[in-house]
């Protein structure tokens, strides 16, 4: 009895501790804290699956680390409150959205006649930016667009080398690139 009261003590501990750090670090407006904010807001998640608050701050920390995929456990889980509900309907769009723009490069799907709620993410903007029509076709096979945007060059693509992961390059006025890439 005394080792399942012990077991339970240190549980709670690194339960707490975990949320303590994954505070610390959402605070902090950064890849890397949104990153590691992220991974141990994923193991928060089974233990907190009811807490949506919780869940949604989770869900901007994936969303903000790209770790997209991941809006698709915590979007099914917001239903409680109309806030939740908002937030996951933003999720879910961001989630519909990486789709569509994987379809439109691969298939060539039509988009344009699509109406979704959009946030300020490269998923986002690369989607608005293609489905009204305001990008330039690189080369079509395989099929690469780009745009400009706020100063910054857009590059949208299917990078065959990494798994067939969608690439968004974002090239900055001082030469960097920052990379996005989703499955």
């Amino acid at each position: 009895m005394r080792y399942i009261i012990s077991l339970f003590v240190l549980m709670a501990f690194v339960c707490a501790s975990e949320f303590t750090e994954f505070s610390k670090l959402y605070k902090q407006d950064s890849y890397e804290s949104y990153k590691k904010a992220c991974q141990i807001g994923k193991h928060l998640f089974s233990k907190n699956e009811k807490d949506e608050k919780l869940l949604t701050i989770i869900g901007m920390a994936c969303l903000k680390a790209d770790y997209i995929d991941t809006l698709g456990m915590i979007q099914s889980r917001l239903i409680f409150t109309q806030q939740a509900r908002q937030s996951a309907t933003i999720f879910s769009s961001v989630l519909l959205q990486k789709r569509l723009l994987i379809q439109f490069l691969q298939d060539d799907a039509d988009i344009s006649t699509l109406a979704l709620p959009v946030i300020n993410h490269p998923i986002c903007k690369s989607f608005v930016r293609l489905r009204d029509g305001n990008f330039t076709l690189e080369s079509s096979k395989p099929k690469c667009v780009s745009f400009s945007d706020a100063g910054l060059k857009y590059t949208l693509y299917i990078d065959y080398t990494k798994k067939e992961k969608m690439a968004i390059d974002i090239h900055h006025k001082d030469g960097t690139i920052e990379k996005h890439r989703y499955r």
